[in-house]
């Protein structure tokens, strides 16, 4: 599984931010950056642009938190598989009298 950015950390708001407070954290770091002409300012800019397209349209928006979702119960998932693996995984063998 590839690690994806968090674009809330890149953008600096919580998970659950109003979409004014993205489109004011994305113009703020935005403003200082673009006066600021580093090959590290542009990088964080493209971070930035790349991260308010994201948040900045709801539905892109929806479909970025599912798949955030998806990854988090899948990584748990692996990590402690749990009883019911276990059992599943029983069930999944074939049955062999002897």
């Amino acid at each position: 599984m590839a690690k994806t950015k968090d674009y809330y950390d890149v953008l600096g708001i919580p998970h659950r931010a109003h979409i004014r407070l993205v489109e004011e954290s994305y113009w703020e770091q935005a403003h200082v950056l673009k006066d600021t002409p580093t090959r590290t300012a542009a990088r964080k800019l493209k971070a930035l642009n790349e991260a308010y397209e994201v948040l900045g349209t709801p539905y892109k928006r929806l479909q970025y938190d599912q798949e955030r979702a998806d990854a988090t119960i899948a990584a748990r998932r692996e990590s402690h598989p749990g009883f019911l693996h276990a059992f599943v995984s029983l069930l999944g063998r074939p049955f062999r009298p002897d």
